[in-house]
């Protein structure tokens, strides 16, 4: 692969995902601390303010929304809490911005909910504990040093249980200040950059001119040119990105299966013309779905809801269309659960598994019949359709990649690799794969040779797309569309 073109939408503050929970500014102007929060796991990262560039990025797997700088001192300090009614223990982490310099305190018992410097040498922090799932309990803790640079690991520690209550239901003096996002904006808009947030690229699509097809929140299509210029944009029905965009034989239109507003309660599959953005006509099923898509377009929506056996009302039936939309069948499911869309691209048949996802089936689109194809070793999620001098073939994920003889199923070869693949595709002879690991692995399709292994920066990996123009593409959870 050649080096990485200039990513679209190139956002500054990449690192927080899109997603800034809190921001704060050192007195003295040089740093800009930002939190990001997902599920469970915070991330802090230290940007310089002269150039917005990365300076520090810290990972905790507990939440944080309480940070605050030194008011004369190079230093961050950042409170963590588990957030568990039982079992309730928190963090506090000491950041030297410029060396990188981190220090970790545990918090046994106690999550840290607030902290603030009330002068130069003394940290407050407010300390938060639940033991019975609802009876909250707080105290309040002053640690004094002379000197708060350089510390050792062991130079701090926090109390146990033993400490003052202080009242519960009184305020707390949180900080008055501005949301992240609007600092974000400020500190980008001196520097002569725009930050937006427009959120993470649920799925990607390169075109055979250059242009690049996107889906993210609040938006259900936008199209950007070979050069970086956003040139149109269809808004979505809720705040969800879409969760698949397919391309039209022709690339005159491309499809796209877009969450309804309501709460699961419908998915919408809205037909885009790719010259301009005009929506040209919207299927919708009642229910939320994910797609199977044959080669030639046509496609089916099979149910993705999280049901249970006992749930009612039952799974509804898979509904298959012809490329314009036009309603072909519909496959019943034979238990709840039992049928369920496989992510397979370029695929000459609708693909789907039964069975905890080891039986591969193939859906007739004029009778939904089912023709149970093979059955693999290890549960099928996202699978690519090769074709090439060994014949017909398919690679799925499976403890690394697994190709198939296809429609037999017979394995030809696995390549283990080293994290697992979030998502697949292939083009011209060449498998790609995007790890968990934040790593781009390309391999020969005929014997899954390893060809090159690219690591990306760590802006949260979400989709692929191998365009026919030649491009690798991958969406960021943070916003950017990288280009190899």
């Amino acid at each position: 692969m050649t080096e990485p073109k200039k990513p679209f939408h190139d956002d500054p503050f990449p690192e927080v995902f899109g997603n800034a929970t809190d921001a704060v500014v050192s007195a003295d102007g040089r740093w800009l601390a930002v939190s990001s929060v997902l599920h469970e796991l915070s991330r802090v990262v230290v940007y310089r303010t002269a150039d917005l560039s990365c300076a520090q990025v810290a990972t905790v797997a507990m939440e944080t929304d309480t940070m605050a700088f030194h008011p004369t001192l190079p230093l961050l300090a950042v409170g963590f809490d588990n957030g568990d009614g039982y079992m309730r223990e928190g963090s506090l982490v000491l950041l030297e911005p410029g060396s990188g310099r981190r220090v970790d305190v545990p918090s046994p018992d106690w999550g840290v909910e607030l902290l603030r410097w009330t002068d130069p040498r003394t940290l407050e922090l407010t300390l938060c504990a639940m033991y019975d799932g609802s009876t909250i309990e707080r105290a309040s803790v002053d640690l004094v040093r002379e000197d708060w640079l350089g510390l050792a690991p062991d130079a701090l520690a926090l109390p146990s249980v033993d400490v003052p209550l202080l009242d519960p239901d009184a305020p707390l003096p949180h900080p008055d200040r501005e949301p992240a996002p609007v600092v974000l904006r400020a500190l980008a808009e001196r520097v002569g950059r725009r930050y937006d947030g427009r959120g993470g690229v649920r799925d990607v699509a390169g075109l055979r001119d250059g242009r690049v097809l996107a889906t993210r929140r609040d938006t259900a299509l936008e199209c950007w040119s070979p050069d970086g210029e956003l040139l149109w944009s269809v808004p979505a029905p809720s705040p969800s990105p879409g969760t698949r965009i397919v391309v039209a034989v022709g690339e005159r239109t491309a499809r796209v299966a877009v969450p309804g507003p309501g709460r699961g309660d419908r998915t919408d599959f809205p037909l885009v013309d790719l010259a301009d953005g005009t929506v040209l006509e919207t299927c919708s099923v009642p229910f939320p779905a994910a797609l199977s898509v044959r080669a030639d377009g046509v496609w089916a929506a099979g149910d993705s809801a999280d049901r249970t056996y006992d749930k009612e009302p039952p799974a509804p039936g898979t509904r298959i269309f012809a490329p314009d939309g036009t309603p072909l069948a519909t496959a019943h499911a034979p238990a709840l659960g039992e049928l369920v869309p496989l992510d397979a691209r370029h695929c000459p048949e609708l693909l789907f598994t039964r069975r905890r996802h080891r039986d591969v089936v193939a859906l007739d689109p004029r009778s939904g019949a089912e023709r149970r194809l093979f059955t693999a070793d290890e549960a099928l999620y996202r699978a690519v359709y090769v074709s090439d001098a060994a014949g017909p073939g398919l690679v799925h994920t499976g403890g690394g990649l697994v190709r198939r003889t296809f429609p037999a199923g017979e394995v030809v070869w696995r390549r283990p690799l080293d994290a697992v693949v979030a998502a697949l595709d292939a083009r011209d002879g060449v498998v790609h794969a995007l790890c968990e690991d934040d790593t781009l692995v390309s391999c020969d399709a005929a014997d899954g040779t390893v060809l090159e292994r690219r690591p990306l920066p760590p802006y949260g990996k979400l989709s692929l797309h191998a365009a026919p123009d030649g491009t690798v593409l991958v969406g960021t959870v943070a916003g950017q569309i990288l280009r190899y």
